[in-house]
């Protein structure tokens, strides 16, 4: 049995000693390790990463989103799923629904600090103006449920001067909800503060003189008796841990990470992509247009079929050789009775296919305009209703206010840094009645009942959106409108009657 630790006269600093950190660990003490929270969230959020990849990711996956039939050798699933092309709905909605809430830029306070206002032109040190920064944070929300930021600065030790900090700086570091490990808290006071956090940070590293190879890293946030640091550690192959760099964030007394929410919301750090549902469809939505692509194709090519022509065998009664038929090639057999032909799928189906097709799209819409919906409530009074419409309370509303709060978040362990009292507000756009039911957004929504989308749900977003008086019955417009289309169509098929028995209508 192996002797771990120090003996007696060989310290952790003499070579026959050995460090306690450099012992090999066990799963619950590797900072690999994810929490329980973190693997139910995996899932989701790889499928709507996937998704909004788009046809390559997709179609990487393989078998994960277009499954392999009983009975489909290798080479034709292959065929088929190179013929499949991902219809990528989930993307579109994402960046429309991100387009609403950034048709008018964010607005910082008066209260943000003048040094803040000069670094918003450049928030994450890389040259990216906070306006963008901020966009991107909501596709990254959007997608995966929630995102965060996290506010670095420089190591210094210390030494710099009052001029060094205005080059040496505080910036803003995206992290991704699948690079958040784990995470631990605590409750101070009546509130939830985080203790230790856990981030994965993957980086390809120079290897010999031209290649790279990827290293992994862990990066340990904590919170001990008031002290705010980080831990930069690495595992070995043989599970050791070992520890890169260590520092401490003097100005801080919080771990400096903000956490940007969603309507998808369960709890700190955990949530579900609000787009799931959607991205199930489009998953949906792929398979059945493999389906019918590979259906079409095969009503295009038809099969030779050959009766009464004699085929060589080979001595086990295989067919020998191939058989090539060709434009310049034919046929002859001395047999009378036989006969070459073409056979081939009927078709008959491909309609079916396509109205399915049809349906899946309409409701992949009709989810994304869920996103819009403002929520049911009790009952309100009408001036209620309109001080309302500024603070619409739909999904998409929640996740406008969850990057509000966040960036505000943010903003305060920016000003902490910079030892101002506040790091002030910011304002993001949540007045969306205008958008939603301008002339563009009402043909759309035509366009959707033309397609199949329930027109109950268009009139009660057409009354929400203000373009129907509030005291107007929506079931009572819904049944006039059912009345005006069978009308309309008893009228259409009476005039083709007519044309049908009247031949000079028809010439006319």
């Amino acid at each position: 049995m192996a002797e771990y630790g120090n003996v007696p006269g060989a310290g952790p600093l003499r070579p026959e000693g050995q460090a306690l950190a450099a012992l090999p660990k066990t799963e619950k003490d590797l900072p690999s390790t994810p929490s329980r929270a973190a693997k139910r969230q995996g899932p989701g959020v790889e499928r709507c990463r996937d998704l909004w990849g788009g046809n390559e990711s997709v179609k990487g996956a393989g078998t994960r989103y277009l499954p392999q039939a009983p009975g489909e050798d290798l080479e034709a699933y292959n065929e088929r799923l190179q013929r499949s092309v991902f219809f990528n709905a989930y993307r579109r909605t994402v960046e429309g629904l991100t387009g609403l809430v950034f048709s008018e830029d964010p607005i910082l306070g008066k209260d943000v600090p003048a040094p803040f206002l000069e670094q918003w032109e450049n928030i994450d040190n890389a040259g990216t103006h906070g306006d963008v920064f901020l966009r991107d944070r909501m596709i990254d929300a959007l997608i995966d449920g929630h995102t965060c930021i996290l506010v670095e600065f420089p190591a210094t030790g210390g030494t710099q001067s009052a001029a060094d900090e205005w080059v040496i700086r505080p910036y803003w570091v995206p992290i991704l909800k699948q690079n958040i490990l784990s995470w631990r808290t605590a409750v101070e006071n009546g509130r939830t503060v985080l203790t230790q956090v856990v981030l994965r940070e993957c980086h390809y590293v120079p290897d010999g003189e031209f290649g790279e190879v990827e290293q992994i890293r862990y990066r340990v946030l904590y919170r001990e008796m008031g002290i705010v640091g980080y831990r930069l550690l690495e595992v070995t192959s043989d599970n050791r841990v070992q520890v890169v760099d260590a520092g401490i964030y003097g100005n801080q007394n919080e771990i400096p990470l903000a956490e940007i929410t969603t309507s998808g919301r369960r709890g700190i750090l955990d949530s579900d992509p609000p787009l799931l549902d959607l991205a199930y469809l489009n998953v949906a939505h792929y398979q059945q247009a493999s389906d019918e692509a590979f259906s079409r194709y095969k009503t295009c090519v038809g099969f030779l079929h050959l009766a009464g022509h004699e085929v060589e065998r080979d001595d086990q009664g295989n067919p020998k050789g191939a058989l090539t038929i060709g434009a310049n090639t034919a046929l002859v057999s001395r047999d009378p009775s036989a006969k070459a032909e073409y056979v081939s799928h009927s078709g008959n189906a491909l309609s079916d296919c396509q109205n399915a097709l049809e349906n899946l799209k309409s409701e992949m819409g009709a989810l994304g305009l869920a996103m819009l919906a403002p929520q049911k409530r009790s009952a309100e009074t009408a001036e209620a209703k309109r001080l309302d419409k500024a603070t619409s309370d739909s999904s998409l509303s929640v996740t406008a206010r969850g990057l509000q709060d966040g960036v505000e978040r943010a903003m305060y362990f920016h000003a902490q840094y910079l030892r101002q009292p506040s790091g002030g507000s910011i304002t993001i756009n949540r007045n969306y009645d205008d958008l939603l039911m301008g002339a563009d957004v009402m043909t759309a929504y035509a366009t959707l009942v033309n397609a199949g989308f329930p027109e109950r749900a268009v009139l009660k977003a057409l009354k929400e959106g203000g373009r129907i008086p509030e005291d107007e019955d929506v079931e009572v417009l819904l049944a006039e409108w059912m009345a005006d289309r069978e009308m309309k169509a008893a009228q259409a098929a009476e005039i083709a009657a007519v044309q049908r028995n009247d031949p000079t209508m028809n010439a006319a």
